[in-house]
């Protein structure tokens, strides 16, 4: 059970400006009801479901009274549609039989704040982020106004990926997709991430991704002619750029490549890792031909895991690469191309979660399956 507590040094800095000195501490003056973690310069927050999760919901008062106070905590889908506009997100409102009816939190007499302990169970969310916007509704007991900017708030709910993933080496075979060549996909943008482990680095052109075609190529490996072989490298559209020699052996890592029509950049567990501006097509479209995983033949020597293979035909910002590592994605998102969850946890083949046709197949590349595997841990 995830129980989540959040607090904020504005808080503390308003609470001591407002409150000001001992004798004073009943006497009102603008006094207001907010929602404690509104008091930042965020409206939302991610709460992690690890077999569900229990949110302190902390109404506050900028100053104490001498009286009770009661208000009202409303849920309020119209906040979270606002804030799916303006921000890019797609979260879905928590199924209404999962909330609470005719909740309210008392503020007790010369008490600063109280709480409101938010229960979810835990439950299958397909690849859908949902979110529970809530504000403060009707105060009930005494005469405090709301505070017209901190009194909405929504709660973010994501739940850790825990998945079987597949080992491969590209020296057995390899994995493909369907339709195996001519996909006639043109993009202007893309992003390709993945979650990958190798078990070590002992030769070069270990190549885990391959796509495209002449100008269009995209070919990542780890390992080109320079020694030693621990860093990963990508070739595309008539340029390469590769990682520092850091890269350990049985560790876990997230890349995502991302070009943006004129730049193309490797991320590595969420944050920048290097850059390059392709010499082609220059500003132009990329074609995806293809998709083949492992596939450098009997160069491919070492055992590589991999999982969440993810295809967009966005460039996706850092903030939606570190904020989906460890959770699904929803594979109904109209800028996937292809999602590979690579989570079947036994046979042979990889469904393509989105819908669109490109199943993939091990051809002797599978050499075993691993289960209950955490990212985030």
């Amino acid at each position: 059970m995830k129980y989540i507590y959040l607090s904020s040094l504005m808080i503390v800095l308003s609470a001591f400006f407002l409150t000001g000195c001992e004798n004073a501490e009943y006497k009102v003056q603008a006094n207001s009801l907010y929602i404690t973690d509104a008091a930042g310069t965020d409206i939302a927050t991610t709460v992690t479901m690890d077999d569900g999760a229990d949110i302190n919901v902390v109404v506050r008062l900028a100053q104490k009274v001498e009286e009770d106070v009661e208000v009202e905590i409303q849920f309020s889908p119209e906040l979270l549609a606002e804030y799916n506009e303006t921000s890019g997100t797609e979260y879905e409102v928590l199924p209404e039989n999962m909330l609470p009816k005719n909740a309210t939190v008392t503020i007790p007499a010369g008490e600063i704040s109280a709480s409101y302990r938010l229960h979810v169970d835990d439950f299958v969310t397909n690849g859908i982020t949902y979110a529970i916007p809530l504000t403060l509704g009707n105060v009930l007991k005494g005469d405090i106004p709301k505070s017209k900017v901190q009194s909405r708030f929504i709660y973010v709910l994501a739940k850790p990926l825990n998945v079987s993933v597949p080992v491969l080496r590209g020296n057995a075979g390899n994995v493909t997709t369907l339709p195996e060549t001519d996909w006639g996909i043109t993009v202007d943008a893309w992003t390709l991430e993945a979650w990958v482990r190798m078990d070590g680095y002992s030769i070069n052109n270990q190549a885990i991704f391959t796509s495209g075609s002449n100008d269009h190529e995209i070919y990542i490996r780890f390992g080109d002619a320079n020694r030693p072989y621990n860093y990963l490298q990508i070739k595309s559209l008539g340029g390469q750029k590769q990682t520092a020699s850091d890269l350990e052996a049985n560790t876990w890592y997230h890349w995502a490549f991302v070009y943006n029509g004129t730049t193309l950049t490797i991320y590595r567990n969420g944050k920048q890792d290097t850059f390059f501006d392709p010499p082609a097509p220059k500003g132009g479209n990329v074609r995806f031909d293809f998709m083949k995983i492992v596939d450098s033949g009997s160069y491919f020597r070492n055992n590589c895991a991999m999982s969440q293979v993810r295809l967009w035909k966005v460039a996706r910002t850092e903030s939606e690469i570190v904020n989906n590592m460890y959770f699904e994605v929803n594979p109904k998102n109209p800028n996937l191309i292809a999602l590979w969850p690579m989570d079947e946890g036994d046979g042979t083949s990889f469904r393509d979660a989105t819908g669109n046709g490109h199943d993939a197949t091990s051809n002797g590349a599978l050499q075993k399956w691993e289960h209950n595997i955490r990212f985030d841990k």
